[in-house]
């Protein structure tokens, strides 16, 4: 009896884990249509809050905060989700994110990010494409961004963008919009 208790127990957690991931992988793949320059456009389906009612259902009050992206660049293509509740955002400390926002607030290591977004770079190409005065002026802000987890280094002298990372950061782009 009791360890039928416990079977039935697990099984119901099992299909609760299973109806939120397929939640998940249906909010994954409603993307809305590519954006105008000018703001966002409405989703195929027409309801510009899809995404929103999505989310809504997933994290019921006090909700949560959700990113996606499907992208293609220069370095591939990349899919990536991510959300959190209200409560997990509230208790966490903001400051152990310092250093790595920190290392996106140089306009050069922005521009770094932006060639490394069209795929592996090494720093040669990296001075060359961007005019700077030496290796050791790209090596300085290639580590800042390193440490940061911005990039990494697959082979020596050549440098890239993480694949988990290309979302957030496209993510941060958009955030920092003023519309």
């Amino acid at each position: 009896m009791v360890v039928s208790d416990a079977r039935d127990s697990l099984l119901a957690r099992l299909d609760r884990l299973e109806a939120r991931i397929d939640q998940l992988e249906a909010t994954a793949t409603s993307t809305p249509s590519p954006a105008a320059p000018e703001g966002p456009t409405a989703p195929a389906d027409g309801d510009p809050f899809a995404p929103l009612t999505a989310l809504k259902d997933l994290l019921p009050e006090p909700g949560g905060v959700q990113f996606t992206g499907a992208v293609t660049v220069g370095a591939g293509h990349f899919e990536f989700q991510w959300a959190r509740p209200t409560q997990h955002l509230q208790q966490t400390d903001w400051a152990e994110h310092a250093d790595t926002v920190a290392a996106l607030g140089h306009p050069l290591r922005l521009t770094i990010l932006q060639h490394l977004l069209e795929g592996e770079r090494t720093v040669a190409q990296l001075v060359d494409e961007l005019g700077l005065a030496s290796t050791g002026v790209a090596y300085h802000h290639l580590t800042s961004l390193q440490a940061a987890g911005w990039v990494t280094s697959p082979r020596r002298g050549a440098w890239a963008l993480p694949a988990p990372r290309i979302v957030p950061l496209l993510t941060i782009l958009i955030a920092l919009e003023k519309g």
